[in-house]
């Protein structure tokens, strides 16, 4: 016959589920370590040119299709996207985990027996073997019920364990965002990089035919007793290091669309084709935001916070563990036993225990697991502090980067307008019998290579552009859930 539940067990019970409603939180009042930072009001770069910008899809900026593509590419099918996303929803599962720990648990247990042995006059097992139809008294019982365990959080210590399980499912999040950053920020880098390639390799190609033209030239004077053996050997010098550099340029435009293969989930064999020639623009840089403004959008120092507030809430569980703790468990049920020959027993009821544990002595292991949470937390302020000054300086050194790269492009632009009206004039003279054609061929191969030097600029100029974009935290869609 199973017990029924006795008064002093009914008066425990509600005495602890009393302490339960009358003590809703933890009485230790844990504070947050300050953080070591004073975030400056604003940045010292202010470009004067600068334009709002919509810094979700900055890359939109460049107005070039294939860009635009080729980054929505990336972020649908990027391995390491799809890492991040799985680690999002792994931090998912755990806060279930820890959210479940604040429910009963209930289940459901049961189970049926039989026999033939009869304890009076047992069958002996030879008389068995000799004769089958000889059948043992018939013996039968069950026993199903409702199982249910049950700890309540009276100091708060499962809340906070979910607490946390929640601030690093966030940080997961956040890791999801820096990696949409990330990704786009290489997916532009790679094509841009690659796109001033392609305008060297052009202008090398450029270069090489007049060096080509201006030795046929000097050739022709050579043999006409006009020039030196020198001459002839400085311009072929000069063909020798042209073509020495092609095969460099040629590799690295390649490694460049390899690249983008490769972040688009793509094997190299794959990589986009850029034979066409695409009009290089740089866009304004964004205008300058408040310091402040940054660090809430940009996902690593949000992931930073998110950690030192797992780790708040870790320490405050951790605490937990020197107050005593309660346990309720609880079965119901009904059975019944029947041997051959006697009366069946059965009956139904219910069996409740209320446990308590206060630890005592632990040889100082809950006050050494109290130290070491709390020095976690006071290591994740620190790095929050790091990577708030890592973001700041960022900042700065790219806004300061994208300037003096307008200033390097605008001198070189001015260098190639000089060398273009230099190249129209000496044709005039040539035509005029003032200049030889070696000095139209040569003022001309000057402007192939102040215009490779502006080329090189401007593709400093665009990754400083880039650089700026992820620095100010642009790439993901800050108004989505965290996901």
């Amino acid at each position: 016959m199973l017990m029924s539940l006795s008064s002093s067990s009914t008066r425990l019970l509600f005495s602890t589920l009393l302490c339960t409603g009358l003590v809703a939180c933890s009485p230790f009042h844990t504070k947050l370590p300050p953080s070591q930072v004073a975030v400056p009001a604003q940045f010292s770069a202010t470009p004067q040119d600068a334009q709002p910008t919509d810094l979700t899809n900055w890359w939109t900026a460049w107005q070039d299709p294939l860009l635009d593509q080729l980054v929505q590419n990336a972020l649908a099918a990027n391995p390491e996207i799809r890492m991040a996303q799985e680690r999002v929803q792994e931090s998912r599962a755990y806060t279930q985990m820890a959210k479940s720990a604040l429910y009963p648990t209930i289940g459901a247990t049961g189970g049926m027996m039989g026999g033939g042995v009869d304890w009076r006059h047992p069958v002996p097992p030879l008389m068995k073997m000799a004769d089958p139809d000889i059948q043992d008294p018939a013996t039968d019982g069950h026993l199903a019920g409702i199982t249910m365990a049950w700890e309540p959080d009276i100091w708060g210590r499962n809340r906070a364990r979910k607490r946390a399980a929640q601030h690093m499912a966030l940080a997961a999040a956040d890791v999801l965002h820096g990696t949409h950053m990330a990704i786009a920020a290489d997916v532009a880098a790679n094509y841009l990089t690659a796109r001033g390639l392609q305008q060297r390799i052009a202008l090398l190609d450029q270069s090489a035919r007049t060096l080509q033209e201006l030795l046929r030239y000097a050739t022709a004077r050579f043999d006409a007793g006009q020039t030196t053996r020198a001459d002839l050997e400085t311009i072929t010098a000069q063909i020798n290091q042209v073509q020495a550099q092609r095969p460099l340029l040629v590799a690295a435009f390649d490694a460049c669309r390899h690249r983008l293969a490769i972040l688009s989930g793509q094997p190299p064999e794959q990589a986009p084709d850029l034979s066409a020639p695409a009009q290089y623009r740089v866009p304004a840089p964004p205008a300058t935001e408040l310091p402040s403004t940054v660090l809430d959008r940009r996902p690593d120092v949000l992931l930073q916070k998110n950690i030192v507030q797992a780790n708040l809430e870790r320490l405050i569980s951790t605490k937990t563990d020197l107050l005593p703790r309660f346990g309720l468990e609880f079965f119901g049920g009904d059975g019944r036993l029947r041997f051959d020959g006697i009366p069946g027993v059965s009956g139904s009821g219910g069996l409740m225990a209320v446990n308590a544990y206060l630890p005592i002595f632990t040889a100082g292991r809950i006050q050494a697991k109290i130290r070491a949470a709390d020095s976690q937390l006071k290591q994740a302020v620190a790095s929050y502090d790091q990577t708030v000054l890592t973001a700041l300086a960022e900042v700065e050194d790219a806004y300061e980067s994208r300037s003096s790269a307008d200033q390097n492009v605008a001198s070189l632009s001015g260098e190639v307008s000089s060398l273009s009206l230099a190249t129209t004039q000496a044709q005039g003279l040539y035509e005029g019998g003032q200049f030889t054609m070696q000095d139209i061929l040569t003022t001309r191969i000057k402007k192939i290579s102040a215009q490779d030097e502006l080329v090189s600029a401007q593709t400093r100029q665009a990754l400083a552009t880039v650089r700026l974009a992820r620095a100010l935290g642009g790439g993901w869609d800050t108004q989505t859930t965290k996901q």
